[in-house]
């Protein structure tokens, strides 16, 4: 493992220390997943199916809903699991951001930053569920000038990618985690993160 993850780790809050979900919110947890491969750190986004309950046809992280009884970090494993086939213990959990409500659909999410050292690529994705696996460069995410801004009355940001559009909730939870990702990136970015040559 890098310095990266480790300094990672000194800037986010513990699994356990992140707080609380909005009272009378539905509970969900979400993972960052960070992994190496052809030099560069990654993050696999799923594409979830159109025909879901929640958050059709949306890029997301990998993640749901935390069952009673079962911790945050246990319930974003498990999803992770569920959702594109990394074991449970497989993760090197570095911290978790700040949770983040979503109006629209009474979530409160909480997302977990991971490293995946020995992913095996590609990843299976739970196709009762899901589309299909989008794994895009950390880079590219922590990129302002890759992220656009709609044209209608919303104003919101979105990451075109690969013909999928990571937007909205998503959107908002890349952006919370972008700060400290950054920072922990700033030393010895040669090292940890070649420069995007696009």
């Amino acid at each position: 493992m890098s310095d990266f993850p480790g300094r990672l780790e000194q800037l986010f809050h513990s699994i356990d220390g992140w707080g609380e979900f909005r009272k009378g919110a539905r509970k969900a947890a979400v993972v960052f997943v960070l992994y190496r491969h052809g030099g560069r750190w990654m993050v696999p986004f799923v594409r979830r199916r159109a025909d879901l309950r929640d958050h059709p046809g949306q890029v997301a992280l990998p993640g749901g809903g935390v069952q009673p009884g079962e911790s945050a970090w246990d319930a974003a494993q498990r999803e992770v699991e569920e959702e594109i086939g990394v074991r449970v213990g497989s993760l090197v959990p570095l911290g978790a951001g700040d949770a983040i409500y979503a109006a629209v659909s009474n979530f409160s999410v909480v997302p977990f930053v991971a490293y995946l050292e020995d992913p095996a690529l590609p990843f299976v994705h739970d196709e009762r569920e899901l589309d299909g696996v989008l794994a895009i460069p950390l880079d590219r995410l922590l990129d302002d000038n890759a992220w656009l801004e709609s044209d209608d009355a919303w104003r919101f940001r979105y990451l075109a990618h690969e013909e999928s559009v990571v937007w909205g909730l998503t959107e908002r939870i890349v952006a919370g985690l972008a700060p400290k990702l950054r920072q922990a990136l700033g030393e010895g970015r040669s090292e940890d993160q070649p420069a995007d040559p696009a």
